[in-house]
């Protein structure tokens, strides 16, 4: 089954020009605040239909492919998150979202704290789902992973592929099923099979600094974090002090997809912030 195929008849499906591209959408509708998601590096937007699924009663959920992600267009330019904060925000005009709830996934992260911090008045309230965070003490196994790898041959690897090899090639798909995510499981392994090989450029471009960018968010803010030892969640913490009205939540045995991994907890966390907006 596809994502698409999984997605309810009601819910509103469609693409709009934002920031001079072609962003891909769903959204939930009704009539709650607005509560956007921006995925993370390699998923789209159909990879957060449970967490949409989870917030449809409450949430006006809206879930869109970053550029070079899902249905989304890949344009030959730059993919930082100045240029992804910028598409953000464009869509946020071109639906007419009025103080939405931003929620970001680690690249998804990045980009809503840079459209966090450049336009505070926009957002109702920030959601950060494991943001990384480059700087002493934190996330060095994510930064490790990463330099040397060629996301290219990585992408045309995934593309030479059906989606059944990918599900069966990657222990990732495998923990999920086990888990009783196969659905999950198999909107990623189709996440990655779509993906354009333009958004290597993500990984050329710098992350967002917290030290430099936190101050500026005005927003009520959640930080959801990785499980991790006591000193890193303190240096953590350092960091998310640095932010006007903000709280930290480390999630017990959760990894770097903390709702994947621990959904139960971090549900009850979110909806425990969200509960005092």
């Amino acid at each position: 089954m596809s994502g698409q195929s999984q997605i309810p008849e009601e819910w509103e499906r469609g693409f709009v020009e934002a920031n001079g591209i072609e962003l891909h959408y769903c959204r939930t509708g009704g009539s709650g605040p607005p509560f956007v998601v921006s995925h993370g590096f390699t998923d789209d937007g159909y990879c957060r239909l449970d967490l949409a699924r989870e917030l449809e009663g409450d949430f006006d959920v809206v879930l869109y492919d970053a550029r070079g992600h899902g249905r989304s267009d890949a344009p030959d330019e730059a993919y930082g998150p100045s240029e992804r904060a910028a598409d953000l925000l464009g869509l946020l005009d071109a639906l007419a979202l009025e103080d939405p709830i931003l929620f970001g996934h680690s690249m998804g992260a990045d980009t809503v704290t840079m459209a966090a911090a450049r336009r505070p008045d926009r957002p109702r309230a920030v959601v950060l789902e494991d943001p990384v965070w480059i700087l002493d003490g934190v996330n060095d196994d994510l930064i490790e992973e990463d330099p040397g790898r060629d996301i290219e041959e990585q992408i045309a690897w995934w593309q030479d592929r059906s989606v059944e090899e990918l599900l069966e090639a990657d222990t990732m798909f495998n923990d999920l099923a086990e888990r009783g995510q196969p659905d999950l499981a198999r909107r990623v392994a189709e996440a990655r099979h779509r993906l354009r090989p333009e958004i290597g450029r993500v990984s050329e471009a710098e992350f967002v600094d917290p030290t430099e960018t936190y101050g500026d968010i005005e927003a009520p803010t959640l930080i959801l974090k990785a499980d991790a030892d006591e000193a890193e969640r303190e240096r953590e913490r350092e960091i998310a002090a640095l932010l006007p009205d903000g709280r930290i939540a480390h999630v017990d045995d959760a990894g770097h997809c903390v709702f994947w991994d621990e959904r139960e907890r971090a549900t009850e966390e979110l909806r425990g912030f969200l509960e005092t907006l």
